[in-house]
């Protein structure tokens, strides 16, 4: 067994990644919300991995989204009723692709850009809020909490300051990830509302 922590924006990218890693004999087994994905040592080298964008109303519908591609030989390897991505192994590599034409895959892609683009609308809403209302972001003195740190002097300053360093780099630098997030997202969602036009492009 091997386990890898990797972030991803985009999915094809994952897609992309999880299948050279086939490649290189490591097939994944599971991966969970933190993104740390399980490996384990495969000589199978003919199977392919696919990612699916869905969102379900129910345990029943998840389950019948399940069994349904499991009827054609799918196997499901990781994600849940909640997860945004659902990620399939073919270990026969005889059907490559989960989708069976051109509007289930346009239909791919536009769920894939309304969740971009609601994380983007979401992130990019929390960061113009926070940006509103303090200065703490934009000055990184004003993160620092302590009454009277700045007047302080020797030891009294540097231990203060020392302890509360890790705080104040926590609060400056929050919303600025999650803007950094919110424009990460953005792009998601233009990339993907233009694969969905490719696709449409082709019918």
């Amino acid at each position: 067994m091997m386990k890898k922590l990797k972030l991803f924006s985009d999915a094809q990218k994952e897609e992309r990644w999880l299948n050279n890693m086939l490649q290189k004999g490591w097939q994944l087994k599971r991966v969970n919300a933190f993104h740390v994905y399980t490996f384990e040592k495969t000589s199978n080298k003919e199977q392919i991995l696919r990612l699916d964008c869905q969102s379900f109303t129910s345990e029943q519908k998840f389950q019948e989204y399940k069994a349904f591609f499991a009827d054609f030989g799918w196997i499901h390897v990781g994600g849940s009723r909640y997860s945004t991505l659902q990620y399939w192994l073919n270990p026969t590599n005889k059907d490559d692709s989960l989708f069976s034409d051109h509007s289930s895959i346009t239909q791919y892609f536009q769920r894939l850009s309304k969740i971009y683009g609601a994380y983007a609308c979401f992130a990019l809403f929390i960061t113009f809020c926070v940006f509103q209302n303090t200065t703490q972001f934009t000055n990184l003195k004003d993160a620092y909490y302590t009454p009277g740190l700045w007047d302080k002097n020797g030891y009294d300053f540097w231990s203060a300051f020392l302890f509360e360093t890790p705080f104040a780099i926590t609060r400056f630098g929050s919303p600025w990830l999650m803007l950094m997030f919110g424009l990460i997202s953005l792009t998601m969602y233009f990339k993907y509302k233009k694969e969905e036009q490719n696709q449409l492009d082709r019918t």
